[in-house]
């Protein structure tokens, strides 16, 4: 039986969200040939339908409804898990689990995984912000020495 080189990878990673993209970007940047296998759908920039909807003209003003709520313990423990967000998480009942240990095991399903439900941000640190405040400091220690 002959290989199939193009179906053969170094690494395999499981989930596009943040953990999963950094380790293949850091296996690419290494040399090793990368996969990366996602369940979710690719969201497009079409595909935030509320988006532009103002607190007051959802149902709940934006809030969930109590039985939302009472069906998603541990999804409702996400500060983004709201009436404008919800489509992207996935709920308790869709993806049970036996929480022993103080972890919410919080999942979105879809290229990205939960970076798209971090409130539409992620900080993007760069040494610039651990440079700076270094160089104020110095600065600062400089100016009152003399």
């Amino acid at each position: 039986m002959q290989q199939n080189d193009q179906n053969t990878f170094d690494a395999i990673v499981i989930g596009s969200g943040i953990s999963g993209s950094w380790a293949a970007k850091e296996l690419c940047e290494k040399g090793l040939k990368t996969i990366v296998l996602e369940r979710g759908r690719d969201v497009k920039h079409g595909d935030y339908p509320t988006a532009m909807t103002n607190p007051w003209e959802f149902p709940h003003r934006n809030h969930l409804a109590q039985q939302v709520k009472a069906e998603n313990p541990i999804v409702d423990r996400c500060y983004a898990f709201d009436e404008s967000t919800a489509h992207f998480f996935v709920k308790d009942k869709e993806h049970p689990y036996i929480q022993e240990k103080p972890f919410d095991w919080i999942r979105g399903y879809q290229v990205g995984g939960k970076s798209l439900i971090w409130a539409r941000q992620t900080q993007r640190w760069s040494k610039y912000e651990f440079d700076n405040p270094a160089k104020i400091w110095l600065l600062h220690s400089l100016a009152h020495s003399l």
